[in-house]
């Protein structure tokens, strides 16, 4: 029944399960520690195998965290919002550049230095996710398809 304490708390275990989990795995391991240092003190245990335990303890936790399911990439944006990605500058290299223009006529044309326009293409490649010219001038091509004011 919603609204009752048990399915209240329910909710609230579910949503802060990671906290709880962390504050009770730091409550195990703070644990461990003091029934391990007694183990010292009282000459059971020596304080290398206590420093050799905490390595070993602290690999395991590093080795659990990096297990975790990394966070897939965001898919890749579909060909409409491609030109809201580009600056107008980089949609007039890219125009150029499907042209067959090379970089030196693109700064010419452009009146900006060379090491302008290739900042520019990198930026535009790193947009489009292209790794050259001819990839690009295939993605200019079919966002000119899609809208001919472009």
């Amino acid at each position: 029944m919603k609204g009752s304490p048990l399915h209240d708390f329910k909710n609230f275990l579910k949503r802060n399960m990671l906290i709880i989990r962390i504050g009770l795995l730091t409550g195990g391991v703070i644990i461990l520690f003091q029934v391990v240092n007694l183990f010292v003190i009282y000459r059971y245990l020596k304080l290398d195998y206590d420093l050799c335990l905490a390595a070993v303890l602290f690999l395991g936790v590093g080795l659990l965290i990096a297990r975790r399911p990394q966070k897939a990439e965001p898919p890749a944006a579909p060909q409409e919002d491609l030109l809201g990605l580009l600056s107008s500058k980089e949609i007039q290299i890219l125009r150029l550049l499907a042209e067959g223009k090379t970089n030196k006529e693109i700064a010419a044309v452009q009146f900006i230095e060379l090491s302008t326009v290739k900042t520019h293409i990198n930026n535009i490649y790193t947009k489009l996710s292209v790794t050259n010219r001819r990839e690009a001038r295939v993605k200019y091509a079919e966002m000119a398809q899609k809208r001919p004011v472009f």
